[in-house]
């Protein structure tokens, strides 16, 4: 568990898994239904910005600040990371016409559908991977070998890396 990434690496991080569970927690009567954040932005002050739907509900039944948890996964990469922080509803629309600008998909999502923008300011990160999985497949290849080269029994294996 690391909660101290730099900026940077937490951004490489987060981009490289690029898809997160969003939880909007906290004791208030009316949450934001949890939803799948395939698409957002991160800058280096560690503030993430990503859009999901409009609720049903009437946008002022709803709190404008309210605690966060986001957790980042991929299939096939051997770490994850959850993210704590403070959700902000940004309710300026300048702010989610600057995040639409940047993807015809984007705009293609919204002319469907209304959207929210939702911006988190990092607290806290939690990362937890399997080494064992992170190492490149060159190096467990020279370690299968190895062992197979030193558990051969004297059958006169040899290695080549």
């Amino acid at each position: 568990m690391n909660s101290n990434l730099p900026g940077k690496l937490l951004k490489r991080k987060l981009s490289e898994l690029n898809s997160a569970l969003f939880f909007a927690e906290g004791d208030s009567l009316f949450k934001l239904p949890n939803h799948l954040v395939t698409e957002m932005e991160i800058n280096d002050n560690s503030e993430i910005r990503f859009v999901i739907p409009k609720p049903a509900q009437d946008i002022e039944a709803f709190e404008k600040e309210f605690p966060v948890r986001l957790e980042f996964f991929k299939k096939g990469i051997a770490y994850r990371l959850k993210v704590q922080g403070k959700g902000v509803i940004v309710e300026d629309s300048t702010e989610m016409e600057k995040w639409l600008v940047y993807s015809a998909a984007r705009q293609e999502k919204a002319k469907n559908e209304s959207m929210i923008m939702i911006k988190v300011m990092v607290q806290f990160v939690d990362y937890t991977g399997n080494i064992a999985g992170s190492f490149p497949n060159r190096l467990k290849m020279a370690g299968l070998q190895l062992s197979g080269w030193l558990f051969s029994h004297g059958k006169g294996a040899s290695v080549s890396v």
